[in-house]
């Protein structure tokens, strides 16, 4: 079902994640982000933006100052309880992110060989 569209990004978009939390009534809320090239990340209101013609940014935020993000992923929550996005960039590394807050939780250095990360998912493993 088209919700809307919104030209957010200067340049081009890197990556895509839809993830969802609780809103304020304690209703389960999903929520899309992009990431781009002019190092921006936009979080939009998918809900908000039904019946309009373009989605409503909720929140936008630098994620980079000199590398290029690569791709984003809603991180699952399972020790923490904010909701998190990791995101990758052409520098190898690897940023925990609490969108609401618009703060990196953590930085790590991820692999250094077969290039940048261009795409990340989530895999489920029984222990």
């Amino acid at each position: 079902m088209f919700n809307g569209k919104q030209l957010s990004h200067e340049i081009e978009v890197s990556s895509i994640a839809f993830g969802s939390r609780l809103d304020d009534q304690n209703q389960k809320e999903h929520i899309l982000f992009s990431i781009g090239k002019d190092r921006r990340l936009f979080e939009y209101n998918v809900y908000a933006s039904e019946g309009h013609t373009e989605l409503v940014v909720h929140h936008c935020f630098f994620v980079e100052q000199e590398a290029l993000p690569s791709c984003c992923i809603w991180y699952p929550k399972k020790d923490s309880k904010e909701d998190l996005l990791l995101t990758a960039n052409d520098e190898y590394k690897m940023k925990v992110w609490n969108p609401q807050a618009k703060q990196s939780r953590k930085t790590c250095l991820g692999p250094t060989y077969g290039g940048e990360i261009k795409q990340m998912k989530i895999l489920k493993v029984e222990s």
